[in-house]
């Protein structure tokens, strides 16, 4: 119980180390850039992929690629044509539209995503149950949650919900 505690006040450490580091630090981002730049990313990728996931039919008209074709062609034109406009307005010195993201919560949100991610590829491994209260008490830790009644609260939930599918329900979980 000392090791627990112990490690508990360690991460806890260095969460409020890396929280002071970030702690009011801004950065720039470029929405009408970046959104579009990332959907003609995607559109190349899409045609890139194709080939390897829809064969091709010989001698018709309309085939399983066109309508995907379609749509990429779509998505990729007007990815272009969003970039130009604001390629335009740079050369103007006209104002683009800028968000200022706060370092600190968006770092946060990309470790929870990652703690889902991580949820997600455990569950085939270790089993529904014993991946949702690693979960459960990732996110109780990582949200500093000290009550140690929520973390046997967690624990219980998940003990009882994957109990109740597998054995009430008879569904049978991951």
């Amino acid at each position: 119980m000392i090791r627990l505690t112990q490690l508990m006040q360690s991460i806890d450490a260095r969460f409020t180390q890396l929280g002071d580091k970030l702690e009011g630090k801004q950065m720039r981002f470029y929405p009408s850039l970046v959104g579009p730049l990332l959907f003609l990313l995607m559109g190349i990728a899409g045609f890139l992929i194709m080939p390897f996931q829809v064969k091709r039919q010989e001698g018709m008209a309309t085939t399983a690629r066109t309508f995907p074709s379609l749509l990429l062609w779509v998505i990729v034109g007007g990815a272009i044509l969003l970039l130009l406009q604001e390629i335009v307005k740079i050369i103007r010195k006209q104002p683009i539209q800028v968000v200022y993201l706060d370092l600190l919560t968006e770092v946060k949100a990309i470790v929870i995503l990652a703690l889902l991610v991580l949820y997600a590829l455990l569950i085939p491994v270790l089993g529904f149950i014993i991946t949702s209260v690693l979960f459960g008490i990732g996110m109780l830790v990582f949200f500093r949650i000290r009550k140690w009644n929520y973390y046997v609260i967690v624990v219980f939930s998940a003990l009882a919900i994957g109990l109740l599918f597998q054995v009430v329900l008879n569904v049978r979980l991951p």
